[in-house]
């Protein structure tokens, strides 16, 4: 007999710690190798990471010359535009602060002899100062006669459109106005304190200057239509405009009752000299009157009352403008 028969209780305890042994030194296998892949990922983690803290920062010469490339080429497409621009619009021409004065009083009387009825009780184009005391300087003036042009467009549009009438009319002061120095003097001394400083960064390119017009008129829909199309057209509206903002009201908050919608059909009239006329003719007649109306305009003939915001864009000098990017 074997020693495994003769000592089985023995046998099977070793067998089992054999096992066991077996299964701990699998275990033992797998947990080392899973730390030396951690391991590994750990140092190649930290080899990346040396990498980077090794490297140029960004950005690299390379990347800032493209990117300056690009800038120049930026400036140079906006500057060519902000050129053709500048030339399509009216050309500012020099006047005297009386011979403004005079302009104005001379354009206000055309406009109410237009407008008439339509017009507030005192309409002055937004220019009430002007009519009783003379602008700052020659320069100021100048400025002031190319606005009051396109301010009496604006207007000569809305009493061309069809408008019902004109309730307000606001315009923005010009910074010379209020004393400030205008853009093109500010973009000269920013070119200088610019050439002065060491910073590399560009100043920003600015060629256009915003004078703002608040209208609020009163109009049907199509009158509306055709102001909007109207200072949207080149043709009919010589001066740079945008209309920024447009609130419209209307007059009838609700619509028709259902009952004023009905429409009764009334049954045709019987009379002494078709009561015996033959059934064909009788349905001959009843066939040519006309259908019950099946529809009706609800919302769209009331009077409108809209208020706008109409930007006046003006181009800046750009050559004065390019000396503020350099």
């Amino acid at each position: 007999m074997s020693w495994i028969n003769e000592n089985k209780i023995p046998a099977a305890i070793l067998g089992v710690t054999g096992l066991g042994a077996l299964g701990l030194g699998v275990l033992l296998f797998n947990a080392w190798s899973a730390a030396g892949s951690a391991q590994e990922e750990f140092d190649t983690v930290n080899t990346s990471i040396a990498n980077l803290r090794g490297t140029e920062l960004s950005p690299t010469p390379e990347n800032l010359a493209a990117k300056q490339a690009l800038v120049q080429d930026y400036q140079k497409i906006v500057g060519n535009l902000s050129l053709v621009l500048y030339k399509l619009q009216p050309e500012d021409k020099p006047i005297s602060n009386t011979d403004f004065q005079a302009k104005l009083k001379s354009r206000i009387a055309e406009i109410k002899k237009l407008g008439g009825s339509k017009l507030p009780a005192e309409f002055n184009l937004s220019f009430d100062q002007y009519t009783s005391e003379l602008p700052k300087s020659d320069q100021v003036a100048s400025e002031l006669s190319t606005y009051l042009d396109a301010i009496d467009e604006v207007v000569k549009l809305l009493l061309a459109s069809g408008i019902n009438s004109m309730d307000m009319l606001e315009r923005s002061e010009l910074p010379s106005e209020k004393g400030l120095p205008d853009k093109d003097a500010s973009i000269s001394k920013s070119k200088s304190k610019n050439s002065s400083s060491k910073q590399t960064s560009v100043a920003a390119v600015n060629i256009t200057d915003r004078r703002q017009l608040k209208v609020v008129v009163r109009a049907d829909q199509s009158a509306l239509q055709t102001l909007l199309s109207k200072l949207a057209s080149p043709s009919d509206m010589p001066f740079f405009t945008v209309v920024r903002l447009l609130r419209i009201e209307n007059e009838s908050q609700e619509g028709p009752p259902r009952a004023a919608m009905s429409t009764p059909v009334s049954a045709p009239a019987t009379t002494e000299g078709n009561a015996g006329a033959a059934p064909t003719e009788a349905v001959a007649a009843k066939a040519v009157q006309p259908a019950p109306v099946d529809s009706r305009v609800v919302l769209g003939k009331e009077t409108l009352r809209a208020y706008l915001e109409i930007d006046l864009v003006k181009f800046l000098n750009p050559q004065t403008a390019a000396l503020g990017s350099k």
